[in-house]
């Protein structure tokens, strides 16, 4: 496969969240700084922020059949970008305070972010499954930060527990509709499926189980009675994240996965862009 200019420059914003996640991992190893790995994860976030522009002047496209780039997915990668911008800022000075390592936390911020940048373009249902588990697992993480509070960690399992669970409703959901439809593409999806297939019990499982899992990670009734305990177990900065970037993300893929649906169009909310 090549890879053209235009298509870098669209993956712009994942590409300089990625290598500010390699630079802030090789910064930890050579030294600990608070102060410079938490500069450098704020600098690369701005970066990503700046180089939407240059992705909006580029145009939309299919990058590859797993991510779509347009207006739709800038977006929400803005909004990604922009709660993990005020969660690394907002958490300096309660690092300041903390007494174990400090870095780490601003490199499980940027990985959750990269993971929600991906959620953004999600054209696949595998591009689906990846972005929320490449948000998911540093959240464990950060979840459980201040490990030496019990509830705190508490939290951590909590969560860990309830959303393995969630993912595997996910998936079990996916390979449902697979099953029935043979494709994992929203587009082909969206053409594929007629009014008579919307009625068929495995394709209405599969969408069910997906529902489900996504409900979770959305904190939507009847799925949120995990929220109060993670919420305030977790510290400060981590549940401002929880509750700004990861539910923007992951809202944002489930309005695209709606083109499933027979009543959506085959173009993923054009008035968002056009």
């Amino acid at each position: 496969m090549t890879i053209t200019p235009q298509q870098l420059i669209a993956l712009l914003p994942l590409l300089i969240v990625g290598l500010t996640v390699v630079v802030v991992m090789l910064s930890i190893a050579w030294r600990r700084n608070h102060f410079l790995n938490a500069t450098l994860s704020v600098l690369g976030l701005n970066a990503a922020l700046i180089s939407l522009w240059f992705v909006g002047q580029n145009g939309a496209m299919d990058v590859t059949p797993l991510i779509r780039v347009d207006g739709y997915a800038m977006l929400y990668t803005g909004l990604v970008l922009l709660a993990s911008l005020a969660t690394c800022t907002f958490a300096y000075p309660w690092l300041e305070g903390y007494k174990d390592n400090k870095e780490e936390f601003y490199l499980l911020v940027l990985i959750a972010a990269l993971g929600g940048i991906l959620l953004a373009g999600a054209n696949h249902l595998a591009a689906l499954f990846l972005g929320i588990e490449l948000i998911s697992l540093p959240l464990f993480g950060l979840v459980g930060y201040a490990f030496r509070q019990k509830r705190s960690l508490e939290a951590s399992i909590k969560y860990t527990i309830l959303s393995a669970v969630a993912s595997s409703f996910l998936l079990f959901g996916m390979a449902l509709v697979y099953a029935n439809s043979g494709n994992l593409s929203f587009l082909a999806l969206g053409k594929s499926l007629t009014d008579g297939m919307l009625h068929e019990p495995l394709l209405l499982a599969g969408l069910g189980l997906m529902i489900v899992g996504l409900g979770f990670k959305l904190s939507l009734v009847p799925f949120h009675l995990w929220t109060p305990d993670v919420y305030q177990g977790a510290p400060a900065p981590v549940s401002t994240f929880l509750a700004t970037a990861s539910k923007i993300a992951i809202f944002g893929v489930s309005c695209a996965c709606s083109s499933i649906c027979r009543w959506a169009t085959a173009r993923r909310y054009a008035w968002c862009w056009a």
